[in-house]
Parts: structure tokens; C-alpha cells; sequence
């Protein structure tokens, strides 16, 4: 599991599924064949991957019925993983299944066989599955991955992280460590890293939208304090001066979730329920540096908040979006501020703090 071309595939794989289920949600004839295509690509790639992960079989042992050749004629045939169909790279992964230390049997082969037929239908008669067929196929494709994933790897498609194909070095690192926090149950960290990462990712893709000029300068929090000091702090004018001042931050704020909806296509609640569960907010300077800004809610409710499945949405959510951005162009090349390895450490020792 420390082969970056195997981790790749498994991401793959993922994204695969993901996008598919996307489809089959439509009735047009071409989400429906995309759909489909996706789904069989998906099996073929995880039955390579396993192929390629584990020792040539030879014996081909179990039952005959968990193949689709005989058993015999297989042991007699030279393999190539490069010219095998769907049915050959089958029997492959089942015979390598049943040489395991504790032999394992693949699930949903007849399933799994309609899919494929279904794919090369679509693909070469044009011949569309119906929506019913698809819901079935969704279903069943994803039980069989996340079988066939833990047998072989001690994975589920849940627990594979899309963040190896984010193409920048320091958003995708950021990612990983954002993933090892969560693994080791320091959840407030995880999303703080998680956090850092997004707010990277914004600020490389704001630079390539008209509206980014709305982010460029800091919130105007502080902007009439001169003035404000000046003043017999319950006068009238103060009063108006430091009601103005709430206005205008409100009006920045407004502006920033603009920005952010118009340029970079973010839905306002998705965004705004994954901005109030992070412990801090990250604000990148004009000159590149990134300080720490108080999040708002106490430090004890958040780690409550972030269970499992919310974490796992976080995480699903920011990096699906850095992942848009890379495609729609936004983010084609690295974003690292200068202080990057302080903004960490001071993230740290705020969540330690709490």
C-alpha cells in the first residue's frame, strides 16, 4: 500500500464510481451510457490493480464454478495483463483470491458479468440501459469494490483518499496530513489542515477570476479604529462610527461569499457548514503570509461536532472541489506561502491549546 502507481489506481477508481453514480442519475441516453462505462472501467481497473499487486497464481484451486473457464485450461494459458478482457483478468483475481492464507471467494459474479455485457451492449450496439438497471449496477458495483478492496488491500472505496490526484504538491501534502490527524483521532487538527489546505487551493484559484479582487485585501475590522480613538467612546458619533464599522465587515463579508459563489462556483451552505467546523480560519496576508483567525465556535463543541461521518464529508467536500478547480483550470501550479511550516505549528498549538 506504499506504491504511489497502485494509490493512484485506487483513486481512480473512486473518482471512476463517483462520476458514474453522478450519471446514472439522468435520463439522457449519453449520461446513461457514460454511467455504465464507468462502472465496468471502474471493476476492470480494481481487478488489474490486484493483478498487479500480487504474485502470478499457478494453481488455480476452489470450486470451478467461481470462474468463468475451466480451471484446467487456464493453468495451461500464458497471462498478460495488458490483453486480458474482463472475463480472463476475472478468473486471474479469483484464482489469486483462492491462494490467499485464508482463501477468499469473489461476490456478485453473475452481477458482475450483466454489467460488462451491458457496457459492450452500450458501447457497440448502442444498445442504453435502463434506469432501473443502472440503480441495480450502482448498487452492486459498489458492493463488489468495496468487497474486492478489503479482501485484498483492507480497504473500502470510503476510506481511499481522492487527495492523490490533487496535482499541487503543497495542497496535496497539506491533505495527507490533514488524513494522518484524522487517523490518529485528532480531529481538531484534521480539519484545521484540512482548512489551511482549501484556503491554499482559494487563494491560487481566486488569482484567475475577475471577482478574486473582493479577497485581496484584509476584512476591514479595524479600518475606522483611528478615527474611533479619537472620540469620547459614548458619543454620538463614536456610536455611528462603530455601527459603521460593523456594517462595513458585514458588507465585506457579503462581498467574500459573492466572490466565492460567482468565481469559483461554491455553494454558499455546503460552504459555509465546512467554514464553521474548523477550529481556525487561515487568512493569507497580501504579502503571501498566513495568520490564524479565531473561528468562533469553543474548542470543545467542535471536537464533538466531528464524528466520523462529518469529518469524512469535510474531507470528501474540500477535496472535490480542489479537484474542480484543478479541471476547470483554476489551480495549475503550486501555492506555498512563506511561512508555511509556522502557520502549521501555530495551528497546532492552538487545537493543543483547546
Amino acid at each position: 500500500m506504499h506504491d504511489p502507481a497502485l494509490l493512484n489506481r485506487l483513486a481512480l477508481i473512486k473518482q471512476l464510481y463517483n462520476h458514474a453514480v453522478e450519471h446514472s442519475r439522468s435520463r439522457a441516453t449519453v449520461d446513461k451510457i457514460i454511467c455504465i462505462t464507468g462502472l465496468d472501467h471502474a471493476v476492470e481497473m480494481l481487478l488489474e490493480g490486484v493483478i498487479q499487486a500480487y504474485p502470478t497464481p499457478t494453481r488455480f484451486p476452489g470450486p470451478p464454478g467461481l470462474y468463468f473457464a475451466d480451471p484446467a485450461r487456464l493453468r495451461q494459458q500464458d497471462f498478460q495483463v495488458e490483453r486480458a478482457g474482463f472475463f480472463r483478468l476475472w478468473d486471474q483475481v479469483v484464482a489469486i483470491c483462492q491462494e490467499m492464507p485464508e482463501p477468499q471467494s469473489l461476490i456478485l459474479k453473475s452481477e458482475m458479468r450483466s454489467l460488462h455485457l451491458a457496457r459492450n451492449d452500450a458501447q457497440h450496439s448502442i444498445k442504453v440501459p435502463s434506469s432501473e438497471f443502472l440503480a441495480e449496477m450502482t448498487g452492486a458495483t459498489r458492493a463488489f469494490l468495496d468487497h474486492l478492496l478489503d479482501v485484498a488491500f483492507g480497504l473500502t472505496l470510503r476510506r481511499i483518499s481522492d487527495a492523490l490526484l490533487v496535482r499541487s504538491p503543497t495542497v496535496r501534502r497539506l491533505l495527507e496530513e490533514a488524513q494522518e490527524a484524522l487517523d490518529e483521532n485528532h480531529v481538531l487538527l484534521f480539519a484545521g489542515l484540512l482548512r489551511l489546505a482549501f484556503t491554499l487551493a482559494q487563494m491560487g484559484a481566486l488569482t484567475r477570476v475577475p471577482v478574486g479582487r473582493f479577497l485581496t485585501g484584509p476584512p476591514p475590522v479595524t479600518l475606522l479604529e483611528p478615527a474611533l480613538a479619537e472620540l469620547v467612546p459614548d458619543s454620538g458619533l463614536a456610536q455611528g462610527l462603530q455601527a459603521l464599522q460593523t456594517y462595513l465587515a458585514q458588507v465585506h463579508a457579503e462581498l467574500t461569499s459573492l466572490s466565492l459563489e460567482l468565481g469559483l462556483g461554491l455553494e454558499r451552505q455546503a460552504f459555509s457548514r465546512f467554514a464553521v467546523l474548523t477550529p481556525a480560519v487561515p487568512h493569507v496576508e497580501a504579502n503571501g503570509y498566513i495568520r490564524w483567525l479565531e473561528s468562533g465556535p469553543e474548542l470543545g463543541w467542535l471536537r464533538e461536532q466531528l464524528d466520523p461521518d462529518t469529518c469524512l464529508w469535510m474531507q470528501d467536500y474540500a477535496i472535490r472541489t480542489v479537484l474542480r478547480w484543478e479541471a476547470d483550470g483554476l489551480l495549475d501550479q503550486d501555492v506555498q506561502p512563506p511561512n508555511l511550516e509556522q502557520a502549521r505549528e501555530e495551528l497546532r498549538r492552538r487545537v493543543a491549546a483547546g
